[in-house]
Parts: C-alpha cells; sequence; structure tokens
C-alpha cells in the first residue's frame, strides 16, 4: 500500500495554492499578509475562521475564472490532523459500501488504508468499523477464516471503545460464518449471544438458529425455535415444512 500522508491545515493551503499555481501574494489581501500565509503554511501559527473564510472564497473565485471544477470549504484549513484523519477513515469506508463486487483493488486498498489510519491515530470506533466491513466483504466472497479472524477484531475493539450495542452485529455475522463453515454448535452459540443484545432481529436469530438445529438432525430443537417466529416468510415455511417431514408421527404428537 502507498505511503498515506496527512496535511497539517498549512501544509494543505501550500498544496492547494501551488496546485493553482499561486504566489503567496496572490491570495494576500487587506487583513491577511503574505507574510501571515508564510508562517501558517510553515505551521508557525494557527488561522481564524475569518480568514479561513476569506482564503476559501479567493481560492474558489480563483478556481473558477480557470475554469476548474474546484472548491474548498472554510474549515479545510482548521480542522485538526485527526478530524481530517477521521473523515479520510470514513470517506473511504463509504466508498467501500459503493463499491460493485468485481472491484476488489478499491475496496481492498480503502480498507486497508482505513485500518491503517485507525490504528495509527488509536480511532477505535472507525478501526472497529473497518474490520467489520472488511469481515463482511471477506463473508460475501466467501473467505469464511478471514472473515472469522476480521469480525473477532471488531468484536474486540467494539468493547474496548464502549459500544456495546455494535457487538450483537459482530456475534450475529460471526454465527453466519460458523454456519457457513459447518460448525453448527459454534453456530447455534453465538446466535445465542447475538440473541442477549438488543439490536439484532430476534425472529431472524430464530430461524437461524433452528436452521443450524436442524442441520444437526435435532429436528424437535429446530420444530420448537422456529415457533418462536411469528411472522412467516417463504424461507421460514419452507424450513417448517422440511423439518416436518423429518419428525416422527410420535415426536410430533408429544410436541
Amino acid at each position: 500500500m502507498e505511503e498515506i500522508e496527512i496535511l497539517t491545515p498549512g501544509q494543505r493551503l501550500r498544496e492547494i495554492r501551488r496546485k493553482l499555481g499561486l504566489r503567496q501574494e496572490d491570495l494576500a489581501g487587506k487583513n491577511l499578509s503574505k507574510n501571515y500565509i508564510s508562517m501558517f503554511e510553515n505551521d508557525k501559527r494557527r488561522i481564524s475562521i475569518i480568514n479561513a473564510t476569506y482564503l476559501s472564497q479567493k481560492i474558489n473565485e480563483i478556481a473558477k475564472e480557470k475554469g476548474l471544477d474546484f472548491r474548498v470549504a472554510s474549515n479545510y484549513f482548521i480542522k485538526s490532523e485527526i478530524d481530517i484523519v477521521k473523515d479520510k477513515c470514513l470517506e473511504w469506508l463509504e466508498q467501500c459500501k459503493k463499491s460493485e463486487v468485481n472491484d476488489n483493488y478499491r475496496v481492498y486498498s480503502n480498507m486497508y488504508g482505513a485500518i491503517f489510519l485507525a490504528k495509527k491515530y488509536e480511532l477505535l470506533d472507525i478501526l472497529a468499523d473497518s474490520y467489520f466491513l472488511k469481515g463482511c466483504y471477506l463473508y460475501n466472497n466467501k473467505l469464511y477464516s478471514c472473515a472469522i479472524i476480521h469480525f473477532s477484531q471488531s468484536l474486540f475493539y467494539y468493547t474496548k471503545s464502549g459500544e456495546i450495542e455494535r457487538e450483537g452485529n459482530c456475534y450475529f455475522n460471526m454465527a453466519k460464518v460458523y454456519y457457513k463453515m459447518e460448525y453448527y454448535d459454534l453456530a447455534i452459540s453465538y446466535f445465542n449471544l447475538a440473541g442477549a443484545t438488543k439490536k439484532i432481529d430476534k425472529e431472524e436469530i430464530s430461524y437461524y438458529k433452528a436452521l443450524s438445529f436442524y442441520k444437526l438432525k435435532e429436528y424437535r430443537l429446530a420444530k420448537s425455535t422456529l415457533d418462536n417466529i411469528l411472522l412467516r416468510d417463504g424461507k421460514t415455511l419452507e424450513l417448517e415444512n422440511s423439518i416436518s417431514k423429518k419428525l416422527t408421527k410420535d415426536e410430533k404428537k408429544t410436541m
């Protein structure tokens, strides 16, 4: 992965100025001297919101005159390094969610970038989100062992950052991975953990647990678990029918 550089507020101005082919005096104004701009670009002084607003307006006007499709917001020159890092990580993760399934290079590049920066700046919530999203992507690509590792990492950082409610999503997705790997006992254990949280659909958990019991040939448990579902869709009715065929007449009578 290419080295990721996060610019300071002054460095951001210098980068934009050079891209537009401008000198420092081209941006100077009545209340903003060339010396002020030089000190800001070299991180020797901070900038006020008034001067940041002036600079953004001046740059946008010049870009428009040059026929460039370019705009910069005033807060770009005020945001701290860690604010820029957060924005960049969230931008990458959002791009991953919108990427096509076959756009593997872009997805992995963005995920690695988000994980790298989140670790470096100790952004535990973003780190947890990054691992979770990567786990989902690996799951969809049937890389189940790798998916488990990333969901486990996500669970660790959600717990560490105090986002207890997000743990349920990790448990639920780990359970689905174990189901795909045919570790049905493990899957049931993790579905139970997911069910102990408030954010996961209990009927969806019941469906997957019943499916796991069915795979284990525990048909009575599968049936009793499925009975917890009130609103039954096509897949639930199909599973119910499959379970019914496996139960003996005596077992049906005792239920």
